[in-house]
């Protein structure tokens, strides 16, 4: 594959407070580099973190700043991957590591940067109740907690929740509190079945509170040709040569964990109500969102029964829980159960990883869900057990001075077998 000029630095400065003589104040100074002084970046993107980390390595002859960085300095980057697509971040250090200092002027340092927002959050413990009187859905909860109390400036996509909660924050910062409602919320949109489980990521767009189920009906947006080399390539196509697929299917572990079919006891502290809950996959597969809907489960797991044809579980497990804390709703309704769906929708959605790289345009997004049509090397027959549609789940991409290139490594994952 052909080399590409997929990388071009726009624009790189870092804020420093320090000492002006004239005006007899600390005063922020604003500290340019070039090209010339950037010898590494890595840049990533992750679905299951709240914020973006952005790994800076750079060398500086002509100021005495990266000798003087301590933490929390202001950094704006911007560049381009040469098709007119722009990533602009606006980040803060919060470590500094691999320092040296040459003959007090020539210095290196790399510079782990996130979002204000990530600091503003690492410092913000709150005990208060969320939903006062009739509660609130989840994703008005999210919005509440990003808006007013992180206050933050980034584009919020949000989908709705049809979970409405009152609750009480035990001293816990905003993104803790967003997984925890994350795991009980259920998706309004869609028809049939639904399940519980959303997921809270950042990406180069802003934040994203969006449900499993909801995710994986999106329409693909990218096709992924494995081992394929045409005479010419649709302009939305993306080839790759690598593409490495990997999984686990270790049955002992998915009978001790009960992610085949388990029976959990609750005993409500409200009113002292007993229930016993049976869960079997192969009643919940079925009608679980997939990505690709046909996919059905390996015939073994037809052992593990239903709750129909009197199946056995393969673990017990006891929850106390106090539904007074919650307002009635939809996930009061049902809690148990629900909390079962979104345990094993998060250990789906994940069964399955795939990783390939390229070097090219920077226009994938976490989130995004691509077609895979993956070709056999030797005999250029479809491969039907790793093709299928896949989500983007992680980004890594590097940049490195003596390659002058950026590459972008891939994560893909998908809960069914195309």
């Amino acid at each position: 594959m052909s080399k590409e000029a997929n990388f071009k630095l726009l624009d790189l400065k870092i804020g420093m407070s320090m000492y002006d003589p004239e005006l007899d104040r600390q005063a922020l100074m604003v500290q340019p580099f070039t090209s010339n002084n950037l010898l590494e970046l890595h840049y990533i993107e992750d679905i299951t973190k709240s914020n973006v980390i952005l790994i800076i390595k750079l060398n500086d002859s002509s100021s005495s700043v990266l000798s003087n960085l301590q933490g929390m300095e202001p950094i704006d980057i911007s560049w381009t991957d040469t098709h007119d697509n722009v990533i602009t971040y606006s980040m803060v250090v919060f470590d500094v590591k691999d320092r040296m200092v040459v003959d007090g002027k020539k210095s290196q340092a790399t510079l782990y940067c996130v979002s204000p927002d990530a600091v503003k959050n690492s410092a913000l413990k709150i005990s208060r109740r969320f939903g006062k009187g009739g509660g609130k859905f989840t994703h008005e909860l999210v919005l509440e907690l990003m808006n007013q109390e992180l206050k933050t400036e980034a584009t919020l996509d949000l989908d709705e929740s049809a979970t409405k909660l009152s609750f009480v924050s035990p001293y816990w910062d905003p993104y803790t509190i967003i997984s925890w409602l994350a795991w009980r919320s259920i998706a309004q949109t869609g028809s049939g079945k639904k399940s519980a489980g959303f997921l809270f990521f950042e990406d180069r767009r802003g934040y994203h509170f969006k449900g499993m189920d909801s995710l994986v009906e999106q329409e693909t947006i990218r096709d992924i040709q494995v081992n394929y080399k045409p005479d010419e390539l649709d302009e939305d196509a993306l080839a790759v040569d690598g593409f490495t697929v990997s999984g686990s299917s270790d049955i002992f572990r998915g009978l001790n964990l009960g992610s085949y079919s388990s029976t959990t006891f609750t005993l409500d502290m409200k009113d002292f109500k007993y229930e016993e809950v049976p869960f079997f996959i192969n009643d919940f597969y079925k009608d679980m969102k997939k990505l690709n809907p046909l996919a059905e489960l390996p015939e073994f797991y037809k052992r593990f029964g239903s709750q129909e044809d009197g199946g056995r579980p393969t673990r017990i497990m006891s929850k106390v829980m106090d539904t007074a804390m919650y307002t009635e709703g939809t996930y009061t309704q049902d809690l148990t159960r629900q909390l079962s769906q979104s345990m094993i929708r998060n250990q789906m959605f994940f069964n399955q990883s795939a990783v390939f790289e390229y070097e090219g345009k920077q226009d994938l997004y976490i989130g995004d869900v691509v077609m895979v049509t993956k070709y056999d090397s030797k005999s250029g027959e479809i491969n039907q057990e790793d093709s299928g549609r896949y989500i983007i789940g992680k980004i890594y991409r590097q940049f490195l001075t003596e390659r002058d290139t950026m590459s972008t490594q891939v994560t893909l994952y998908r809960d069914s077998i195309g």
